[in-house]
């Protein structure tokens, strides 16, 4: 395996993206084909313009897809149909790699492997750039975003661990399963769904926590409680989908604790942005998580 397609999303993040793009160009990998494809999804802040000037110049030779409609996996489809490369790598508009190795490690780990069903999860943790709050810390660490302190290197469950973030499979089988399922309009449980996909399929995912990019997106409480309403209506689209094959971390929030928090919801908002001692701030940060999760299975599943 000797060329490599990186697939980035981006919609209005142009200065994220700019710092990934720039250490994309300072890898080291000369004898690998590489390629990387952003794909616009209708950004309003003047990305293809950055993107098409970057790409005069670019090395690796760098690509601009415009996407306009259809959210993040329909971004990563069509960046995948027009990739060149045996494996794909797909990365967040705002996950830069860590050091200038990271695209050769990919690469190595694949040839050592070229197996179809092989595929590798790096790691993401939160750029020292801007100040990490711990809030953020908690995020990562114990909360919903990531889940990566339950992780020891080696095989892991693609299921509940393919992160789109940062993850690489052959192309061969990402097709075979048919890519990201477009009907999920954000970016939240698609790439859960597609893990189940490529799970049945015969994937195993290893997970390599050396391989690090740098996430570059500070999170307030309010913010995260705005995506746990999106990640909500997109589980009860899951469970929608695919009654099938019922997922344990998908679950309708059915029950007096799942009532409790989604009464409580705007007296948590609250809370959640108070100074609050350590022994009870998480608790009120994962209840708010759970009230609006709760929040946004209702609505997906009344849709």
């Amino acid at each position: 395996m000797s060329s490599l397609s990186v697939v980035i999303p981006t919609k209005d993040r142009v200065a994220a993206l700019t710092r990934t793009l720039d250490a994309l160009e300072g890898q080291r990998a000369e004898d690998a084909e590489l390629e990387v494809l952003v794909i616009d999804n209708g950004s309003g802040d003047g990305t293809p313009r950055v993107v098409r000037e970057r790409a005069e110049r670019s090395s690796p030779p760098l690509r601009l897809l415009e996407q306009p409609a259809g959210g993040p996996a329909a971004a990563r489809n069509a960046g995948a149909a027009a990739a060149t490369g045996d494996v794909l790598l797909f990365l967040g508009d705002d996950t830069e790699p860590a050091d200038a190795g990271l695209l050769r490690a990919h690469l190595d780990l694949h040839a050592a492997r070229a197996e179809p069903t092989y595929g590798v999860l790096g790691r993401i943790t939160w750029t020292p750039r801007a100040p990490v709050t711990p809030f953020m810390r908690w995020l990562e660490e114990g909360g919903p975003q990531f889940h990566y302190g339950e992780l020891a290197p080696g095989p892991v469950d693609a299921t509940r661990y393919f992160y789109s973030s940062h993850a690489s499979v052959k192309r061969a089988l990402f097709e075979r399963v048919g890519g990201f399922d477009e009907r999920f309009p954000t970016a939240a449980v698609e790439d859960t769904e597609l893990g189940v996909r490529l799970a049945d399929a015969g994937l195993e995912l290893d997970y390599h926590p050396e391989l690090l990019v740098l996430h570059d997106h500070p999170t307030t409480p309010e913010q995260s409680r705005r995506r746990s309403v999106a990640v909500g209506r997109s589980a009860a689209l899951y469970n929608e989908l695919r009654p099938d094959r019922p997922h344990p971390a998908i679950q309708p929030p059915h029950g007096l604790a799942w009532s409790a928090v989604r009464l409580a919801e705007p007296l948590l908002g609250v809370a959640a942005r108070l100074p609050l001692p350590r022994g009870l701030r998480e608790p009120v940060w994962l209840a708010m998580t759970r009230a609006g999760y709760a929040r946004g299975y209702r609505l997906g599943a009344a849709r």
